[in-house]
């Protein structure tokens, strides 16, 4: 027969285990807006019963003893969340190309008044004007300012898409320290969560950043996560291990010592270089070496042909002071076009004409304009005017391609995360009901334990006493 004070025993485990409900709701209430934090419910069950199976188990057989929490459960689903991790890189790539398109396409303000186009038009038309009327020095003055006013738009682009260039290749570096920081904050947390592990508990807030630290590490890059040992995780790059339970294997950043030069990243460990195919940091190496490096070969290009074909048609040719042989345009790219200063401090040098002492003629002016009417880029099958056009377009395409996908990727991850909110999100309208729940439950066993306090009072204080 059990003991008389049996059914405080199980009460008591009842005002335990209610009060541990309540501590949870209240702990999922305080969290209801909090980023990354996964509802966590409990799990009950019921004690042990009494006594244990025997041969004086007694007629009644065994009683309950009351309840016990089984577990304080974090409300997840890994299936979504690795499909989060990996559309996060996707969406983090696109997010990083769009944008880094997006400052290109500002570059050259296309379409505008100011942009590069522009400056093509008015240096294209004064030496259409001057080729009409090649005596009049009105109109060659105006040829050797757009001509300059080329050169500087040619100039200040390239320069700019180069210094775009370095700002990308600093972020590089600063995303690969962000990812080391990560990297060393994941290793913290899992060695946390195995020492908490390891004492039987269930460290659920501190499995929330971990998984959160993941998400952050998957929008910078590519990576593979392997559960580890108790309820760790190890986290790989294309194959090479960053984060492997609490030991890092930080990225190294090795630093460009040269204009020519660019910042590259290698394993601490093997030394060998670091392979990223995904996440914003892979934007940003795609745009710094394909990307930028192809508009900025194709804008040389472009400079180069106008100087070639100005220069080689323009020694030909006879200026108003009768003057031959003299260049129009020195340099051999955008980054250093520059129209002659002999040009631009007299433009009777402007060789307009074909022969000699002609001060009417402009058939010299009128080829030099057509230069940009002929196939003389891409093996002599585009026009300047095509090839420009060509590299705009081309740009925009990227940008719009950026575009979809980000809306695209972002409509998807969107879509996982309120999959995973069904799973993990804070109702508050459930969580008082849960209040309310365990509430109840606890006055009963309070009032159950009064109950049991009167009856054992009854024996203690009044059985016995007949008699004295």
């Amino acid at each position: 027969m059990g003991s008389s004070f049996f059914g405080l025993e199980i009460m008591r485990s009842s005002l335990q285990a209610q009060r541990i409900g309540l501590d949870i709701t209240a702990h999922n209430i305080a969290n209801a807006n909090t980023p990354g934090y996964s509802r966590q419910v409990v799990n009950f069950r019921a004690s042990t019963p009494y006594p244990a199976p025997g041969l004086n188990t007694g007629s009644l057989g065994q009683l309950g003893s009351g309840v016990e929490v089984n577990e304080v459960q974090r409300m997840r689903s890994k299936f979504v969340e690795a499909q989060i991790q990996k559309e996060t890189q996707t969406l983090g790539y696109w997010e990083n190309k769009s944008r880094n398109i997006w400052q290109i396409e500002l570059l050259f303000n296309e379409p505008s008044d100011t942009g590069l186009s522009n400056s093509f038009n008015r240096y294209w038309e004064s030496w259409q004007r001057l080729a009409g009327e090649a005596e009049d020095l009105g109109h060659r003055a105006p040829v050797a300012q757009s001509a300059a006013e080329l050169a500087s738009s040619f100039n200040q682009t390239r320069k700019q898409l180069t210094d775009l260039k370095s700002d990308i290749d600093q972020m590089i570096a600063v995303e690969a320290q962000e990812i080391n920081r990560l990297a060393e904050e994941l290793a913290r947390v899992n060695k946390q969560i195995a020492r908490v592990n390891s004492t039987g508990q269930t460290p659920n807030d501190l499995l929330d950043r971990q998984d959160q630290v993941v998400q952050e590490l998957a929008k910078l890059t590519n990576v593979t996560v392997l559960e580890g040992r108790q309820k760790t995780v190890t986290v790989q790059i294309s194959g090479n291990t960053l984060v492997d339970f609490d030991l890092v294997n930080n990225i190294e950043i090795i630093e460009p010592k040269s204009n020519a030069e660019m910042t590259q990243l290698i394993w601490s460990k093997g030394k060998a270089p670091v392979n990223i195919t995904n996440g914003s940091i892979s934007a940003l190496f795609e745009t710094r070496d394909s990307v930028l490096t192809s508009v900025i070969h194709d804008l040389d290009a472009l400079a180069q042909a106008i100087i070639t074909e100005t220069n080689e048609l323009h020694r030909k040719g006879y200026g108003l002071n009768s003057s031959t042989g003299l260049s129009f345009f020195e340099g051999n790219d955008a980054s250093n076009i520059k129209v002659l200063d002999t040009i631009l401090a007299d433009p009777s040098n402007i060789a307009a004409a074909k022969l000699p002492n002609s001060p009417g003629n402009g058939d010299n002016a009128l080829d030099i304009a057509n230069v940009f009417t002929l196939p003389v880029l891409n093996g002599n099958t585009t026009t300047l005017n095509g090839f420009f056009d060509g590299l705009i377009s081309r740009i925009g395409v990227m940008g719009q391609e950026a575009l979809r996908n980000v809306d695209n990727q972002s409509a998807l991850v969107q879509h996982l995360n309120i999959e995973q909110n069904q799973y993990s999100a804070v109702s508050i309208d459930e969580e008082m009901a849960n209040m309310i729940r365990y509430q109840h439950a606890y006055s009963a066993a309070a009032r159950m334990i009064s109950t049991l306090d009167e009856a054992l009072d009854t024996i203690i204080s009044r059985m016995g006493v007949v008699g004295r």
